[in-house]
């Protein structure tokens, strides 16, 4: 069993849906000062992360969506085609919402928690 999938059934679904499918789009930083940036995303640090509908991206990376799996209504597994500092590499991430922001988990130790800047 991948951890991905424990941790999908472990996330609690009790997260009120929202009206828009889309609620994990957007301009989003694990520390809410990093907001100062959101027009400078990629350019910029401390910045936050931009996530499109086709791309994740950040400071020295940017991400090509590959795949998009939606789990239930809260929580999405993307498949990332990515690019940093001169290498070439494929990733997954899981997002998941909650009550103030997203959660994304990278495979390995705990989700990070992210609060939009728009």
């Amino acid at each position: 069993m991948k951890a991905w999938t424990l941790l999908l059934t472990l996330w609690p679904l009790s997260v009120a849906a929202q009206d828009t499918p889309d609620w994990w789009l957007g301009v989003w930083a694990w520390d809410p000062a990093f907001c100062v940036n959101k027009d400078r995303v990629g350019a910029a640090t401390p910045a936050p992360i931009t996530i499109t509908e086709t791309e994740v991206l950040g400071y020295e990376n940017s991400c090509a969506i590959t795949a998009i799996d939606d789990i239930n209504e809260s929580t999405i597994y993307l498949t990332l085609t990515c690019q940093s500092e001169g290498s070439d590499y494929d990733d997954d991430r899981v997002i998941m919402r909650g009550a103030d922001g997203i959660w994304i988990w990278y495979g390995y130790d705990a989700p990070a928690h992210y609060t939009s800047c728009e």
